[in-house]
């Protein structure tokens, strides 16, 4: 059998074969094709979802190979803007603040990652012991935290970003350790930090862990401090979390907080006809990710199939428009 290796990798010398993805001459039998996709960090949802992905496009597609690497929001864009992916998981707001090279982008607009499919809500929670007199962001001044690991989206579009509209920075917190969600949590449970916040499903897995030790309660986000977030990033959306989904671990009422879709991104030189067979995996097998991320099951195709007015991947908007998803 025929193989390549990643169009990321050794994008080179791809490129100076570009013989080589003439597709229409390709069988799956001749070439075996690997897409590397940049995921998140452990503990998150992220990474399960991409290895979902990576064995439905295998049963629709046996030639595409798609390799899950550890990734983060922020760092997924720059493995995308440096030609180190080729798909890789993304969020509305970091999509469009790398576009227009503003946010934590500023000075350095890309226009290497395209869009190809929305999945879920990507929502911030923000967690402390319940017993703790920790109400609102500013009640963190010198307190200990667990943060998210530089590079990740939820530092910088969820903790920054909060606590800039407070009037504050990382320097205003406590002593800081930083790390996956996972760790995270440890700390809190151990007693090593008094809150953890991250960008992720509801319900997420570190609050419900987390709440198997100890009750916990969710920091709300205010209309005011939600103005100012949006006026820092117009993609952020209203989001309430309703109590029911934490009802074990203590939280009592509904709460108001903010969120960003996860999308699916891909590199704008990643071949047409690969990205049209993963586009058409994972919306014709998008059942199979609610064992995954509860919020997906029932999602439909048109769902998927919807952009937020952001660039599609050629590859996504042959496959949307030939489903009758894409009207342009």
């Amino acid at each position: 059998m025929r193989t390549t290796r990643s169009f990321t990798r050794h994008g080179g010398a791809l490129l100076a074969a570009a013989a080589l993805f003439a597709w229409a001459g390709l069988t799956q039998a001749q070439t075996k094709v690997d897409v590397i996709f940049s995921a998140g960090p452990t503990g998150g949802s992220w990474t399960p979802l991409a290895a979902s992905i990576s064995q439905v496009v295998k049963s629709r597609f046996p030639e595409l190979n798609v390799q899950v690497e550890p990734g983060a929001g922020l760092a997924n864009m720059e493995k995308i803007r440096t030609d180190k992916a080729d798909i890789g998981w993304s969020m509305t707001s970091i999509m469009a603040d790398a576009r227009g090279g503003i946010g934590q982008f500023a000075g350095q607009p890309t226009d290497k990652a395209l869009y190809v499919a929305n999945f879920y809500p990507n929502v911030w929670q923000l967690v402390v012991p319940a017993n703790s007199d920790i109400k609102s962001v500013k009640d963190l001044k010198g307190k200990p935290v667990a943060l998210p690991a530089r590079g990740n989206t939820s530092l910088v579009s969820g903790w920054e970003y909060l606590l800039q509209v407070n009037g504050m920075t990382l320097n205003d917190l406590g002593p800081k350790s930083f790390g996956p969600v996972s760790a995270n949590a440890e700390s809190v449970k151990n007693r090593q930090a008094l809150a953890v916040g991250w960008f992720t499903v509801v319900p997420a897995s570190f609050v419900l862990d987390l709440g198997s030790a100890m009750p916990v309660r969710m920091v709300e986000v205010s209309d005011a401090e939600f103005a100012e977030l949006r006026k820092l990033n117009p993609g952020f959306v209203r989001y309430t979390v309703k109590a029911a989904h934490y009802k074990d671990q203590g939280v009592t009422k509904d709460v108001q907080t903010f969120q960003s879709p996860t999308v699916l991104m891909a590199a704008a030189r990643a071949p047409e006809e690969v990205i049209y067979k993963i586009t058409r995996a994972i919306v014709e097998g998008r059942d199979e990710f609610a064992s995954v991320v509860p919020t997906m099951k029932g999602m439909a195709a048109a769902e998927m199939a919807e952009n937020f007015d952001m660039p599609l991947h050629p590859g996504a908007a042959r496959y949307f428009r030939e489903a009758g998803l894409l009207k342009k």
